[in-house]
């Protein structure tokens, strides 16, 4: 007897898209939040204890920190031009200017000495770090990395100067590729960089400071753990309230009474 054939079981098929999904983009989204959420649940957020107004606050401190010969002076006194539009003859001490209606900047020009260095790490809401582009990273530069991880890490932007020191175009942008590939690795990629190509009566191009403040005035500062934990006095300026009668009897060499002024950041003085 002759027997039905049985039907031959379909081909298998091999689609790679069967199991994918639907959209990549919101899948990507819904796993970066779950991530998010999961991150949240380890590590409990710092409070910011600075004033929820910024001009009832101190006003935020920008640090300028580079080796010697960089351009920080050059730097502070090109950002004080473009603001209050004064010419500024030193840069010593901590400098505040007005960057809108309701802001207020302070600058602060790091000494190349260590225990200043110290200092700024801990104090600093946004650190501007000038590196000398034909120089390339020096070793102070690294050392206040070190600094600032220990003390936790304030925002940092790069300020690459004397770019107009190349003669072709190809080695600067060979440079440029080599100084962000650099800063990267030893910030986090995507840090903002700036680049300073020349300087005009002692300052910087002023297309090129406006790209930098322009930032300034944008960036959100973030809280830290030294900070919220320890108050301090950033003194703006300091005066000599001796009485004029107590030099003249006792000369010179008499005991000194000075006033400091400052704003108290971090927590609050303990009485």
């Amino acid at each position: 007897l002759l027997q039905p054939k049985k039907p031959n079981p379909p081909p298998a098929r091999h689609n790679p898209r069967a199991f994918s999904v639907a959209n990549i983009v919101r899948t990507q989204r819904t796993i970066q939040r779950n991530l998010d959420r999961a991150q949240k649940k380890e590590y409990a957020p710092l409070s910011d204890r600075r004033a929820s107004r910024a001009e009832e606050g101190p006003p935020p401190l920008v640090a300028v920190v580079g080796p010697p010969g960089v351009g920080k002076s050059t730097l502070i006194r090109s950002l004080v031009k473009f603001y209050t539009n004064c010419n500024l003859s030193e840069t010593t001490g901590p400098i505040t200017v007005c960057t809108s209606k309701t802001r207020r900047v302070t600058f602060l020009e790091c000494p190349n000495d260590t225990a200043a260095m110290l200092d700024v790490a801990k104090i600093a809401d946004l650190v501007l770090l000038c590196v000398d582009a034909k120089f390339g990273f020096e070793m102070e530069t690294f050392e206040f990395l070190n600094m600032m991880q220990t003390h936790g890490f304030p925002k940092v932007m790069g300020v690459f100067t004397h770019l107009d020191q190349f003669q072709t175009a190809k080695n600067l942008r060979k440079t440029k590729k080599l100084l962000k590939h650099r800063f990267w690795t030893e910030i986090y990629d995507g840090a903002k960089m700036f680049y300073f190509s020349g300087c005009v009566n002692g300052k910087y191009l002023k297309h090129e400071v406006k790209q930098l403040t322009l930032l300034l005035g944008r960036v959100k500062y973030r809280p830290l753990v030294w900070r919220n934990t320890h108050p301090y006095v950033v003194v703006d300026r300091h005066e000599d309230i001796t009485h004029p009668a107590k030099v003249e009897e006792e000369g010179e060499g008499c005991e000194r009474s000075v006033a400091f002024y400052g704003y108290v950041r971090g927590t609050n003085l303990k009485e």
